[in-house]
């Protein structure tokens, strides 16, 4: 009774990740929402994908969605093992519902849509029938994010996609400066690069963010 129940309120509320929803999930960062949906519109392609350096927009995207007044759960498929839990900013209340699965490197057979379709699938699977997930039963789950694969996912990030992450530029300096100089002025640009923030660029907008 309690599986049924739970996949009963899973589908009610989302429909599977990845599996052709037909629909850009809202990540509640509006300026992203409204590029994600410009893009929708002019490919009918519903997933976020992400290229360039692509990890501070997805810990922002994650730490705003599980954070209140959202309060929504997720799951994270870390096919490269890159994702960082700690630069996540949310609670460690909200932390919990986190779910990072990192296969080892020979249990990856393959990054075809089709195996990552499978990967979804069992995600997916272990969020509504898992008693690990069960603490996560009384939130919304809000998809799937793919890391290190294409065609399947909610938002995934990989060599390419139509929305390239990359820092904002930071001047250069001057061509009069010595090497000296530059060499005492470390720290100082060092601060500037950190105040700066980061660019999302597709043909369909930009979305600037700070970590």
């Amino acid at each position: 009774i309690l599986d049924s129940f739970r996949a009963s309120l899973a589908l009610e509320k989302t429909p599977a990740s990845g599996t052709g929803s037909g629909r850009v999930k809202r990540t509640h960062l509006d300026e992203l929402d409204q590029l994600a949906a410009r893009q929708f519109r002019a490919t009918q392609a519903p997933t976020i994908a992400l290229s360039g350096r692509s990890l501070p927009l997805i810990y922002k995207v994650i730490s705003t969605l599980v954070s209140s007044p959202h309060s929504m759960a997720l799951f994270v498929l870390d096919l490269e093992g890159r994702f960082d839990a700690t630069r996540l900013t949310c609670a460690d209340d909200d932390l919990q519902h986190v779910y990072v699965q990192q296969p080892p490197c020979d249990e990856i057979s393959s990054t075809s849509v089709e195996a990552m379709r499978s990967y979804i699938s069992e995600a997916e699977h272990f969020m509504i029938y898992d008693q690990s997930s069960a603490a996560s039963l009384s939130r919304e789950f809000w998809g799937t994010i793919v890391l290190g694969g294409l065609g399947a996912g909610d938002l995934v990030a990989a060599w390419k996609g139509w929305l390239h992450v990359e820092r904002e530029h930071v001047p250069e300096y001057s061509t009069r400066i010595t090497l000296e100089e530059a060499f005492e002025r470390r720290p100082e640009r060092q601060e500037v690069v950190d105040r700066t923030g980061w660019a999302a660029t597709s043909q369909w907008g930009r979305y600037v963010f700070l970590e």
